[in-house]
């Protein structure tokens, strides 16, 4: 199982819901089920979340379980896996945008002015080969 670290300086909309049913996942799937996030208060391991990150997608919107939350010292790291097939794939695409992003953000702090394009040019040449693929 791999999680992807989602870019702190693109924070995501992290909500409690109703509890869900999921489908039962296997713990031993390999590749990327879910991603890692900062948040400023603790989530209880098994709960239902809804995700949203408006400034990459304003139509984005997931729901996932919390897989683990640990304390840090400014906030909380949390896990949170999609066990389902069309969750995943949509999350693994946003992340990948979401990276694109940060790269043009970091960029753009050492001097380097790029526009989204040239951003995920330089992205994928240079981490795309690394990044989680996705199976379940």
């Amino acid at each position: 199982m791999e999680f992807v670290a989602h870019p702190r300086d693109l924070p995501l909309d992290i909500t409690l819901i109703e509890d869900q049913s999921f489908p039962h996942v296997n713990e031993e799937r390999a590749g990327f089920v879910g991603i890692t996030s900062f948040t400023s208060r603790p989530f209880d391991n098994g709960r239902s979340v809804r995700i949203t990150l408006e400034e990459i997608d304003p139509n984005f919107c997931v729901s996932g379980r919390v897989v683990w939350c640990d304390q840090e010292t400014d906030g909380y790291r949390i896990a949170i896996e999609f066990p389902s097939t069309e969750e995943c794939y949509c999350v693994r695409m946003i992340e990948q945008l979401s990276q694109i992003e940060h790269y043009r953000r970091q960029a753009k702090i050492e001097g380097r002015r790029l526009n989204y394009n040239e951003a995920a040019a330089e992205w994928i040449q240079k981490f795309a080969a690394n990044f989680p693929a996705f199976t379940i």
